[in-house]
């Protein structure tokens, strides 16, 4: 009976081996008819039933695995081929996190999967995504040994290195690559736009020269040297070569469209620049032909309903608004920028990852120095409001868009109760942390490759689960942000008015500057720097000002010179007389004391005697007048302040002043001191929720070329990467330590500081310092702060009056009332009313003693009069 169940049980299993294997044999048929039948009539019926099957079937087979990446990457070329870029990039992601997740192999994943990603990626102004993909298959080339593969990412890798103005790193891959195959002219074209890009124009020209040698027929070689002969002023050459490389491509047997298209964008450039307007006007509308099946050569400009994210689509409507504004047809100028700018917001809506989002701003903030060009001039000959309403809106749109809408999207995800939310915003942290390991392994002298490896594939599996889980909620939170940067001109005037605030906006182009005043009785839009000339000398005026910032003893050596300097700089920047200032800044006028220059001439030097424009008004910054708007949070009545003190005692950085600061705000308000080896960041990160304000005093950094800005724990280092995964809702953060606002500026957004990654946290409002600062009188400031925040409950007042405390107490001498003292602390964020305490407390008792008085003088009379009558009886 045994044996019989035992073989009956055997049976069983066999069964269903045999079943199995049937059943898997079955997947793997079904998904590859359906597929042969989509590439046979790739119509989106026939897509959507291979898609359903494929997202249905869930044996884990390697073979049906294997069937479904293939699927995947068959649909995503056809979406290519449709232009559907964004449809193709999911299905490509989704392909790829199949094939390495399941340790899949027999398929060419390089070739029909990672490279198109790749290249997608770069179309789509993805470019921190696109490096992520080529160096993924670069590494797995290697790994695989596929040298061909590897040269092929190097190619892709120096395009996309290029085309971030990364110039030497793409030189100095091609130069290696070029060493393993040193025939290769696609190496050689890519290291000849180098160093074209290098202004190595003798090195340019020989590559050049060897490429033609060899092939008379390469499109790109004389496309190049197109762009040579350009930068030597000989038009007419540029132009012969140009139509011979887009002659080249129309006779290769396959038409790469989209490749003639980026020619024939460069021959309209050509065409520009040597005054051709109409000739160039001809080459777009060409170009629209190409990348518009349904554009029709009578019309101007494409439809909206035309248009689709295309990058060369863009760059060739931003061209014909150039063209157009040339020959001073400003309406339709404008209509081509919008056109190019829906394009832009189509692209955008698609970054999830900020390092590509950046790259993306400075392609909007080019945009919009040519749209502000036209608002500027229309506003000019009508002097209508609404070109000033449309002016400020496309400011708003390029000063910390991104950190807007960071903010917005991290207040969104805790709000739902979707778990899509919440598992994009795990995805984030989880990213944030693994881009800080991949940073500090690039930048230590001692590079562990495999571990770096192992990090960039562990990047590439995250980046994948980001944009799948992206792609789910996008569409819940397209049209809020998208109403997220709206600004109404009439709202800002309005809070203006009712806070006697005078708004001070600056646009800063590559020529000229712009100026927006908004206040109760000023609305202001006017050119303050007009040409080249004064632009250079408006950008000279800053730095030679800032310089005198560098150390303690500069103003100090030659006090003469500074305030020649600063009134120099205070009358270009044209700033109007106001109670309250709100500076709006852009670039390098971030990096600004605004309440430190002087207001008139000056030859005293008693500091505390001296014309600052602090004397004369109370100057906080914000972002962006969207910022302005949404910054109403008034601030709490009982406040609670997280303290992070490390000290670092007995050490070349002991900070010795900044226990008597944690001294000073234990005094006035309830607080928790992380004091020494308690303020590690695992302490910091675990108690910043549970308090309304949170003060670190310690060392910072604003980074450098190859590494970001970073603030020290007692423990460790905290990157900036680190703190873009936090989510704080603090009410005030204030980093007391030294350059927490000082960071790379990125045109379109602003320096990349340390205040910057607080505010994409989520603090809105930070107090920050621009330079390095003096430990003892930041310890005094700071302690002038927290007693005036006690008093008044206004942040951006208290900084105000702890300077004048600082500048008119007599205990410290004239040699550190010197500006770079007491000026290097800025805020941004909410202005909030002063609520005066002792103020409060003596009207109250004014109204309660008045009538005490009067019973008392009432009384009094009365005891009087009776004291008098009783004398009287008898």
């Amino acid at each position: 009976m045994e044996i019989l169940k035992k073989h009956i049980t055997g049976t069983l299993f066999f069964l269903i081996c045999i079943g199995s294997s049937v059943a898997q044999t079955q997947d793997v048929d079904v998904i590859y008819s359906l597929l042969d039948s989509y590439l046979e009539q790739p119509n989106s019926e026939n897509q959507f039933e291979l898609l359903n099957v494929v997202d249905a079937t869930l044996s884990r087979d390697k073979e049906v695995l294997l069937a479904k990446t293939i699927a995947y990457c068959n649909i995503g070329y056809i979406e290519t081929q449709n232009k559907a870029l964004q449809k193709a990039i999911d299905v490509y992601e989704k392909a790829k996190q199949l094939y390495f997740s399941e340790n899949l192999s027999n398929y060419d994943i390089i070739e029909y999967c990672l490279k198109p990603l790749g290249n997608l990626y770069i179309k789509t102004q993805a470019l921190s995504e696109a490096e992520n993909t080529i160096k993924h298959y670069i590494i797995y080339a290697r790994e695989t040994r596929q040298s061909k593969q590897q040269v092929s990412g190097v190619l892709n890798l120096s395009v996309l290195y290029h085309s971030r103005g990364e110039f030497h790193k793409a030189k100095n891959i091609l130069l290696q690559a070029l060493k393993e195959s040193p025939t290769n002219d696609d190496l050689k074209i890519n290291l000849a736009s180098a160093y074209f890009a290098l202004h190595q124009i003798k090195e340019t020209k020989n590559l050049l020269n060897e490429v033609l040698k060899s092939n008379s027929n390469d499109a790109k070689a004389y496309q190049l040297l197109a762009q040579v002969e350009l930068s030597e002023k000989e038009n007419d050459k540029a132009i012969f070569n140009l139509k011979k490389a887009i002659k080249i491509l129309h006779n290769t047997s396959n038409i790469n469209f989209r490749e003639v298209s980026k020619m024939q964008l460069s021959l309209a450039e050509t065409y520009f620049v040597s005054g051709q307007m109409e000739n160039s006007l001809s080459q777009i509308q060409q170009i629209y032909k190409l990348l518009i099946p349904s554009y029709n050569l009578e019309q101007s400009l494409p439809r909206n309903d035309q248009i689709h994210a295309e990058t060369i689509l863009m760059d060739a409507l931003d061209l014909q608004g150039n063209v157009l504004n040339n020959q001073s047809n400003l309406d339709e100028a404008l209509e081509a920028f919008n056109l190019a700018s829906e394009v832009s917001d189509y692209l955008f809506a698609e970054l999830y990852v900020q390092g590509s989002k950046l790259l993306a701003q400075q392609d909007v903030k080019r945009r919009s120095e040519m749209m502000m060009e036209v608002f500027y001039k229309q506003y000019q000959s009508t002097k209508n409001k609404e070109w000033i309403a449309k002016a400020i809106q496309l400011d708003n749109k390029v000063k910390g868009r991104i950190v807007s809408e960071a903010v917005f999207l991290k207040a969104k995800l805790n709000s739902s109760e979707n778990k899509k939310f919440s598992e994009f915003q795990k995805l984030q942290k989880e990213f944030a942390v693994i881009s800080d390991q991949i940073q500090k392994q690039v930048l230590n002298n001692n590079l562990d490759y495999d571990k770096l490896v192992h990090f960039q594939k562990e990047y590439s599996a995250l980046l994948t689960k980001q944009r799948i889980q992206y792609t789910n909620i996008q569409s819940e939170i397209a049209n809020s942000l998208m109403s997220n940067s709206f600004v109404d001109l009439d709202e800002v005037i309005h809070k203006a008015t009712i806070s006697n605030q005078t708004l001070v906006s600056y646009f800063v182009g590559s020529e000229v500057v712009y100026q927006f005043v908004v206040s109760k009785e000023k609305l202001i839009f006017k050119k303050i720097v007009e040409s080249r000339t004064e632009h250079h000398q408006f950008i000279e005026a800053i730095r030679s000002y800032n310089r005198f910032f560098d150390n303690p003893a500069t103003i100090n050596n030659d006090i003469p010179l500074f305030t020649d300097s600063s009134l120099k700089l205070f009358r270009k920047l044209q700033l109007p007389k106001a109670e309250n200032l709100i500076i709006i800044p852009d670039g390098i006028l971030s990096f600004i004391p605004f309440q430190t220059l002087l207001t008139s001439e000056s030859s005293i030097f008693n500091y505390a005697e001296m014309p600052f424009l602090i004397f004369e008004s109370t100057v906080s910054y914000t972002v962006s007048f969207s910022e302005y708007l949404r910054n109403t949070t008034s601030l709490h009545e009982k406040q609670s302040v997280l303290g992070v003190f490390p000290v670092f005692k007995n050490s070349a950085q002991e900070l010795e002043y900044s226990v008597n600061e944690a001294k000073a705000i234990a005094e006035v308000f309830k607080s928790d001191m992380l004091m020494e080896t308690k303020a590690t960041v695992k302490n910091f990160v675990a108690s910043a929720d549970s308090h309304t304000i949170l003060h670190l005093s310690t060392h910072a950094t604003g980074g450098s070329f190859s590494s970001g800005p970073s603030i020290n724990f007692f423990d460790r280092t905290f990157s900036v990467e680190e703190l873009y995964g936090l989510e704080l809702s603090n009410q005030l953060v204030i980093l007391s330590a030294c350059d927490t606002g000082v960071g790379k500026v990125v045109k379109g957004e602003g320096a990349l500081s340390l205040a910057r990654g607080f505010q994409y946290a989520g603090a809105s409002n930070v107090l920050f310092s621009l330079w390095q600062v003096n430990d003892k009188s930041t310890a005094e400031l700071m302690g002038c702060y927290y007693q005036n925040l006690n008093k008044t409950h206004s942040r951006n007042l208290s900084l105000h009056r702890a300077s004048l405390d600082y500048l008119q107490n007599k205990t410290i001498d004239n040699t550190r009332k010197s500006p770079y003292y007491w000026g290097a602390f800025v805020y941004y964020g909410t202005t909030d009313a002063p609520q005066e305490k002792s103020n409060i407390s003596s009207v109250y008792f004014l109204l309660l003693l008045i009538p005490l008085i009067g019973i008392g003088i009432w009384y009094f009379k009365k005891r009087k009069n009776t004291s008098v009558n009783s004398k009287e009886l008898y």
